[in-house]
């Protein structure tokens, strides 16, 4: 018999749906979420999230053989992109024209249908991609594929943007799906995934939601491994699972520089129960981790900002000086602008930094996000004691993160000295929220009937209201019919 967590309470053998149903139901889930993504994503035109022309120029040079990037002559000082095909180039260019400040008065879906009458160029052209090169290629799978595969069609450029961003939300959702396995999320993790922002990266070809998928699925593992280690567990140990953690980590640590504290979940498991194996792969993982970063440290040049102070010598600086760092993360954070930016971006400035949600729609969404978190405190407490180490580790993950994440930016997109840090987005700190909130709700795979519906009930209202205010706003600003 299947042993339950410690305090979990066991439900009814009637009350439990049968394993093929409940596969059928998750299945059915997935497509039906699938198909709903689908009909939000024709009110987005393309290339209009922030950095997905970078991201598919990225993916366009793997799926075509370059992984790493290239100099842009012999003689350049570093290697700062490489060669993407140019019709989907001139296509980028196409769709910039409505996007930022400087957009022009040109219809979206005008611009769309153009793009249905222009297939691939098969004449490549050098582009600058700085911005990726911390990016570690694999997390690129999903975009390449798609662009290879409509490259090897010959479809047209809109079919081929279509389904690569297909493929990739398609991809987030499976994830999504498979953490929800793992482990039902809590009603804050649902309602951060469902935020305005995060949606419209999901339904972004770029990096992010893929990041958001992934986070959750090690969070998942890594809950699970650490309840098997206890005699009451639900799972048993899997050396299998422990290198599935590992490898995951490397993706999201050399995808989002900034996550790199999440290398302390392989070591709380490693310390928990220790065997060669896993100490083994957790300084393989250490080593590539940290190698990955400092090679592109050492041999990216990004030629978008021209400063006084390279990189390094700026991650010297504030290294040396880590209290000056931090005041200058709070006067960041106490800016006029920058610190309610900060907070309106995380729920949603959508587009380039264009297409805002409104205030009361903002307001409203915080106020959600409060009361829930509120909410899955309070039902944790009913937990036993034994998760509360690794509560500390994943919200220490969250709030290393969060201060790493103001690093990252301070020392490539800003020089010294600055009285503030600029270039800081709310979206980059889902990730750091979905870890803080995975650390203060509940942890236990069980749910009761009554549980169930509620959650499912808070879900439902959570996401009416959550994607009406997203649908409104997308059509508003780009006024592209959804079906």
């Amino acid at each position: 018999m299947q042993a339950t967590p410690l305090g979990a309470p066991r439900l009814p053998q009637a009350a439990r749906p049968g394993r093929a149903t409940w596969r059928s139901l998750q299945v059915g889930l997935l497509c039906l979420a699938f198909l709903l993504a689908c009909a939000m994503a024709r009110l987005i035109p393309a290339f209009q999230s922030p950095d997905e022309v970078v991201h598919l120029f990225r993916a366009d040079m793997i799926g075509n053989g370059q992984l790493m990037l290239e100099k842009p002559a012999p003689q350049a000082p570093g290697y700062s992109g490489g060669y993407a095909d140019q019709h989907l180039v001139y296509f980028a260019k196409w769709m910039a024209r409505i996007a930022g400040a400087n957009k022009e008065g040109l219809s979206p879906a005008w611009l769309m249908e153009q793009a249905s009458q222009h297939g691939w160029a098969n004449g490549r052209e050098f582009v600058d991609v700085a911005g990726t090169a911390y990016y570690i290629p694999l997390i690129y799978l999903p975009h390449a594929i798609g662009l290879a595969v409509s490259r090897h069609m010959d479809w047209s450029m809109r079919a081929s943007y279509d389904f690569t961003r297909a493929m990739v939300t398609f991809t987030v959702l499976a994830l999504l799906a498979w953490a929800w396995h793992l482990l039902p999320p809590n009603l804050l993790v649902r309602a951060l995934v469902l935020m305005p922002m995060s949606v419209f990266q999901i339904l972004s070809p770029t990096i992010d939601g893929l990041c958001v998928a992934i986070t959750l699925v090690l969070g998942g593992l890594a809950i699970a491994e650490y309840q098997a280690q206890d005699r009451g567990g639900a799972t048993p140990p899997n050396r299998w699972r422990f290198a599935l953690i590992v490898l995951l980590t490397f993706v999201l640590v050399t995808s989002r520089t900034n996550l790199l504290p999440l290398l302390a979940i392989p070591l709380l498991l490693l310390c928990q129960r220790f065997s060669w194996p896993r100490l083994a792969g957790f300084v393989l993982l250490c080593a590539v981790s940290l190698g990955w970063t400092l090679f592109v440290l050492l041999t990216t040049v990004d030629g978008r900002l021209v400063r006084s102070h390279s990189t390094l010598q700026l991650v010297r600086i504030y290294l040396e000086d880590p209290l000056y760092f931090l005041g200058l993360v709070g006067s960041t954070l106490a800016h006029p602008d920058k610190g309610p930016f900060l907070a309106y971006s995380f729920i949603g400035i959508l587009g380039w930094l264009d297409t805002f949600i409104p205030k009361p729609a903002m307001r409203g969404i915080w106020a959600v996000l409060a009361m829930l978190a509120l909410l899955v405190t309070v039902y944790a407490q009913r937990e036993e004691r034994q998760y509360t180490l690794l509560r500390a580790v994943l919200a220490g993950c969250a709030i290393i993160s969060t201060l790493l994440a103001f690093f990252a930016i301070a020392v490539t997109w800003n020089d010294h000295p600055v009285p503030v840090i600029s270039g800081v987005q709310g979206r980059y700190f889902i990730m750091p929220a979905l870890l803080f909130a995975l650390a203060i709700g509940p942890l236990e795979h069980q749910r009761t009937p009554m549980q169930q519906a509620t959650e499912f009930g808070v879900t439902g209202a959570v996401a009416a209201y959550f994607l009406l205010v997203l649908g409104v706003t997308l059509y508003g600003r780009y006024q592209l019919p959804a079906f």
